[in-house]
């Protein structure tokens, strides 16, 4: 590959000195950025903020953001970007900083760079965006939360399918096995810190704590699909198969306790209720993309892509077999 390295700093061949082979280096002044990528057919640059004023090479990023067939990295040897990932934020797919600068490119991490897919770099700044407009991290558990604050939960819900089988069931006897139901929910999720927040007749809204690194609640959910024939028959002692629908979603709300949730207003509480009643189909278990990045590891495999939802990409368990 093509790599162009714009520099003032007459010994930035240094960095490069290790990389003897696969790609052409060529080196240039800042002032020829434009002149030299008009001819060219792509490749990687790297632009070097040495001497450079910060409008200046605000200017040169967003003109390389625009030029097709280019990616580009940042190199920065006296550490003057205290926010590196700002840079990213703008385009860059490298950032060769201070340390970085004095030890040399080596050929592994030069290829590291260039194979930084634009996906990756799209899913780092959602990510990034996103993790700066949510409200703080509720945490591992329940002891930092407060009624009446904002935070970041792990959201639930779960709601039965066999609604109209139920109806026909009688009003005591109906009631009787929704009970069951609600409770059978409170008993699975409670371990792991779940609380069973907002209920309807069928189904409702079960709220996690989330400390930013991991849905391990994810686990209670695959119970909850794996035991459906069990529950059915043993705990709800019904000649119907039980089936139920369940959503995840990562999101933000006003915190209040049970049975006083009836004025907040939450974005996020509709995205989850829109995902479990307009997208989740019969016996099935999706997730936002949000919460299938943190769920344990090994857990992968057991879902698939199931496209997307009111512009969230969206993954469902693998129907059992």
């Amino acid at each position: 590959m093509d790599i162009y390295v714009f520099s003032n700093n007459k010994n930035i061949g240094k960095c490069f000195a290790s990389i003897k082979k696969g790609h052409s280096i060529s080196y240039h002044a800042v002032s020829e950025v434009q002149k030299i990528l008009e001819g060219g057919s792509g490749g990687f640059v790297y632009l070097d903020c040495w001497n450079q004023t910060e409008p200046a090479m605000k200017k040169l990023m967003q003109a390389l953001q625009k030029k097709e067939g280019y990616n580009f990295g940042i190199i920065d040897a006296k550490g003057l970007y205290r926010d590196p990932a700002l840079l990213f934020f703008s385009g860059a797919s490298d950032y060769i900083g201070k340390d970085l600068c004095a030890s040399g490119l080596t050929q592994k991490r030069l290829q590291e760079a260039l194979s930084f897919k634009a996906a990756e770099i799209e899913a780092f700044i959602e990510h990034e965006k996103a993790a700066s407009t949510m409200a703080p991290f509720s945490g591992s558990d329940w002891s930092a939360v407060k009624s009446g604050s904002e935070y970041t939960f792990l959201f639930m819900f779960v709601e039965l399918d066999n609604k109209a089988e139920i109806r026909q069931m009688g009003q005591e006897y109906a009631t009787r096995v929704l009970d069951q139901f609600h409770d059978y929910i409170t008993e699975v999720v409670t371990p792991v810190n779940g609380k069973v927040w907002m209920w309807m007749d069928f189904g409702g809204l079960v709220l996690f704590p989330f400390n930013g690194k991991e849905c391990g609640a994810v686990i209670p959910a695959f119970k909850l699909m794996l035991d459906n024939r069990f529950a059915s028959s043993e705990i709800f002692n019904m000649d119907i198969l039980l089936t139920y629908r369940i959503a995840m979603h990562i999101g933000s709300t006003v915190y209040k306790s049970r049975g006083d949730t009836g004025t907040i207003v939450s974005d996020s509480i509709n995205s989850i209720f829109h995902l479990g009643q307009k997208f989740a189909t019969s016996g099935t278990f999706c997730m936002s993309n949000d919460v299938f990045q943190y769920i344990p590891k090994g857990l992968g495999h057991c879902f698939m892509p199931a496209g997307d939802f009111e512009g969230r990409e969206i993954v469902k368990m693998i129907p059992l077999k």
